[in-house]
Order: C-alpha cells, then structure tokens, then sequence
C-alpha cells in the first residue's frame, strides 16, 4: 500500500512526482498459507519535471491541481502512443495497398472499403473513450495477390527475360 498521497522521485536536477489515488483494501487468499491478506488496489500516475526543494510543499498546498496535470500528462502520452500506431496502420496501407498502382486496378468496391478503413483510422482520436479505449477498424482483404495477378507478373518477367535474352544475342552477334 502506498504510504502516503505522492512522492517525489529526484534524479539531480529532474524528477518524477508519482501520485496514488482511489486506493482500496481487499481481502484475498494467500496461495501459499490460505491466509486472507489484504490486497491494495490504487491509480498510479507520474508527472516528471525539474525538481525543486519546495516541490514538495507545493503539491501538498495544491494537490488537486497537481494530480489533474499527471493524469492530463498520461492522458498525453497514452494519446500519443495511439497516434503513432495510428499512423502506422496508415502508413502500412499507403504503402502496401493503397499505393497508385495497386489503386487503380483495384475495383470501385474495394477502393471504398480502402477509403473506409483509414477514414476509420483518422477518426480514431475522436471515439468515446479514447485515448484508454480505441475501436480498431478491421483492415480489408488485400486482393492484389490473387493467384491470377502473380502468374500475369511471372508471365511478363518470362517475356521480358526472353526479350533481354534474344537483346544479348542480337548484341553479340554484332560485335563479332
């Protein structure tokens, strides 16, 4: 159980404010003896800044104001962390299914299933509960890589392999 409201972690002229609220007791079995025991639940937030020697006094003079800046800053940072994800996702479909080439041979269908998808993406920041609950969108199938696609790519690497085979020979033949 934490033994007091916050606590102030210095590292030179840095420092972590770490903050314990809605603690609670429960009673659970010990595995090992069959003893209950209590088990402390509490939120835990930390906020990490320059450290001052008054630090201590201000948090205690205005702890509210100092615990909303915490959570706001883990808010923050688990935003961020969604973001980047986020920004993943899109970059992996920009790049591997939604590139020019792969767009324009895709049909009407599956450009709006596509298009859908990453509006699904962008729109993630504003789904209720976020950033502690996202709703991720399920990606389309990717259809470029259907068993008819890869055998037209072998057919025409074979056709172009032929045409740089019979462009060799007819480079050498003139150069003898």
């Amino acid at each position: 159980m934490p033994n007091k409201a916050f606590e102030i972690l210095r590292n030179g002229t840095k420092c972590t404010a770490i903050f314990y609220t809605n603690i609670t007791s429960n009673a659970v079995i010990d595995g090992m003896t069959g003893q209950s025991v209590n088990s402390w639940d509490y939120e835990k937030y930390e906020l990490k800044m320059n450290y001052s020697p008054s630090l201590s006094a201000q948090i205690t003079a205005d702890y509210d104001t100092w615990l909303a800046k915490a959570k706001g800053a883990e808010k923050n940072m688990e935003a961020q962390k969604v973001r980047d994800y986020r920004d993943n996702l899109l970059n992996e479909c920009d790049i591997k299914h939604c590139n020019p080439e792969k767009w324009t041979a895709m049909t009407d269908t599956e450009k709006l299933a596509w298009a859908t998808y990453k509006q699904s993406l962008r729109d993630v920041t504003v789904q209720e509960g976020f950033p502690y609950t996202v709703n991720w969108a399920v990606m389309p199938a990717d259809t470029t890589g259907k068993l008819s696609d890869v055998l037209a790519a072998a057919a025409g690497e074979k056709k172009q392999g032929a045409y740089m085979q019979s462009a060799l020979a007819a480079i050498q033949s003139s150069t003898k």
